[in-house]
């Protein structure tokens, strides 16, 4: 009885073994056939916004590109609204990006599994009226997919921002 019991405990470790084989790390790489193409489209994605070329800019998406994080909101952006909002913000800002730094990398075997690029730098807002600068560090996160951007999330200081147009905190009633 003794010997069976061991035999179905080893049966069981041998036939789950496979299970537990299979629960694999994603395969991570900054180095695919795409990387450099995944650079320069956020690159001129950027040159657009350094120049204020809203088409410049929308020429790097894909047509069914999902734009997340712009102004602070949790809403997405589709290709037109991302053109509306920049027509609106080169109306009344200028745009100049330094310290910029982009990395592409591949994912695969994961959630987020696709061709990506980070980039990270500093927006030095210009108010074209009052010429008060605001600087902005930001981090995009894009996703590239049959030679366009179909997706990009924008995270940046939002405090940067507010502080910079005048608004002040008010620290909370204890």
């Amino acid at each position: 009885m003794k010997i069976s019991k061991k035999i179905i405990i080893l049966a069981l470790l041998v036939l789950g073994s496979p299970f537990i084989s299979n629960a694999q790390e994603p395969d991570v790489t900054l180095e695919f056939e795409n990387a450099a193409t995944a650079n320069q489209l956020v690159r001129d994605y950027t040159a657009g916004l350094q120049g204020g070329d809203v088409d410049k800019m929308n020429a790097q998406l894909h047509d069914n590109a999902m734009i997340h994080g712009l102004n602070g909101a949790l809403d997405s952006l589709n290709v037109i609204q991302h053109k509306d909002y920049f027509m609106n913000s080169m109306k009344a800002y200028k745009h100049a990006i330094s310290g910029d730094l982009y990395l592409p990398i591949k994912v695969e075997n994961n959630w987020n599994e696709g061709e990506w690029l980070l980039s990270w730098g500093t927006n030095t807002v210009t108010n074209k009226q009052t010429g008060k600068e605001i600087e902005v560090p930001f981090h995009t996160v894009s996703m590239i997919e049959d030679g366009k951007i179909i997706f990009i999330r924008y995270f940046y200081d939002l405090l940067n921002v507010a502080t910079g147009r005048g608004f002040t905190l008010t620290p909370p009633a204890e």
